[in-house]
């Protein structure tokens, strides 16, 4: 199995065919999400790694705005 960093397009490493079929994803964190990929012709699997640069959101700042109204001192 090869592992990879670059974003998928859509062919196989080893023949280059189009029959990819995506095996498995797993989220590593927010930002990256890993995939196993599997060619049907070769049978050659693979891994990518895509990983975002978005900002991500933590629990508190999603909650604290809903939740500190209600709180009676």
């Amino acid at each position: 199995m090869t592992s990879i960093t670059k974003a998928h397009d859509g062919t196989c490493l080893q023949c280059g065919s189009r029959l990819i079929n995506l095996e498995w994803e797993e989220h590593l964190n927010p930002r990256e999400v890993q995939h196993l990929w599997k060619c049907l012709e070769c049978r050659k699997e693979f891994v990518t790694l895509d990983a975002s640069e978005e900002e991500t959101v933590t629990n508190a700042e999603i909650i604290e705005p809903f939740f500190t109204s209600l709180v009676v001192e």
